[in-house]
């Protein structure tokens, strides 16, 4: 009995609309950065980040490449997304 109570607790939080509007754990920026991540190396090259409104743009890439080692990491595409204004 204690089994199937388990089961059927674990199950409706399973399910719960909780659950799935939360969409897989990634919220906005996440989900632009993993999406445009093509290698899946933790890293935006300014090829991927053509995909992102103008962080391709070379001059607004530099801006952002705080370590400037041609790549955007992630912490640094979070300040681009944070920080940017109406020109980038």
């Amino acid at each position: 009995m204690k089994i199937f109570l388990a089961l059927a607790l674990m199950s409706s939080v399973a399910f719960s609309t909780q659950t799935f509007s939360r969409g897989g754990g990634l919220d906005f920026k996440d989900s632009l950065f993993w999406g445009s991540d093509l290698n899946r190396n933790e890293q935006l090259d300014i090829k991927e980040a053509q995909n992102i409104y103008n962080l391709g743009n070379p001059k607004v890439f530099s801006k952002y490449d705080k370590s400037g080692e041609g790549v955007i990491t992630k912490f640094e595409f979070y300040d681009y997304l944070n920080a940017r204004n109406k020109n980038e």
